[in-house]
């Protein structure tokens, strides 16, 4: 019997959905459980139907934090949160739409917020590389890989990603 995921996904498929959205709820946040949106990640990297039919097609959206005077990435408990989904779901660079901010945020979520332009310059900018170059750009040849996706379109992938921080005022 098809899980419940694969079914949602399938149908999405059929019907042309355009994004795929994936809710993070406070509550989520709040109890530190990524078991939700990590089921719905995971189910993507299910067969290679999803994994080509989503590529640049998932959106990550936050709910319940309208009342906020911060931006999503200044609070700690939205940080950690994305760092336990990001240990365990590498694939953003594949994944992630480049035309809404979930890049952004999880960029911004590995930034120390607050800080002077000089300090971001000398502790944000190597962090992020470190995670660029480690995590996040294997992740995506690896997908791509496994999608079958040429070498030359997995470096236009992340020539937009590059582009997406450059527009963002990151790089």
């Amino acid at each position: 019997m098809m899980n419940e995921e694969v079914q949602k996904l399938s149908q999405l498929i059929e019907s042309g959905a355009e994004m795929l959205d994936v809710y993070i709820t406070l509550e989520d946040i709040l109890e530190q459980d990524i078991t939700t949106p990590l089921k719905i990640l995971f189910t993507l990297l299910d067969n290679e139907r999803f994994a080509i039919y989503f590529r640049e097609r998932v959106n990550i959206h936050f709910t319940g934090f309208n009342n906020m005077n911060k931006e999503l990435w200044e609070i700690p408990d939205v940080r950690n949160f994305i760092f336990k989904l990001d240990e365990e779901f590498p694939y953003w660079f594949y994944f992630l739409s480049k035309k809404n901010n979930s890049l952004f945020i999880i960029f911004q979520s590995y930034m120390i917020p607050f800080l002077s332009s000089q300090m971001n310059y000398e502790l944000n900018r190597p962090n992020l590389r470190e995670h660029f170059v480690n995590k996040w750009v294997p992740a995506l040849y690896e997908i791509c890989e496994y999608a079958d996706i040429s070498e030359d379109e997995s470096r236009q992938m992340c020539n937009r990603v590059f582009s997406q921080l450059i527009n963002m005022g990151i790089a």
